[in-house]
């Protein structure tokens, strides 16, 4: 027979749910060591500065 969960249990693993989807929103680097959005906001600068 499977141990019943404490509500305190039941809430801290709602709480690591959220924290790990929170973790999935954060900029991913590429390999530059950057975010690709910092990346495309610089080529785009860079384009209008320089080819125009």
């Amino acid at each position: 027979m499977s141990k019943a969960v404490s509500y305190y249990d039941w809430e801290l693993s709602l709480k690591n749910k959220s924290e790990s989807d929170i973790s999935l929103k954060k900029e991913q680097i590429n390999s530059l060591g950057i975010s690709d959005f910092s990346f495309k906001d610089f080529m785009k600068k860079w384009k209008e500065s320089n080819l125009t």
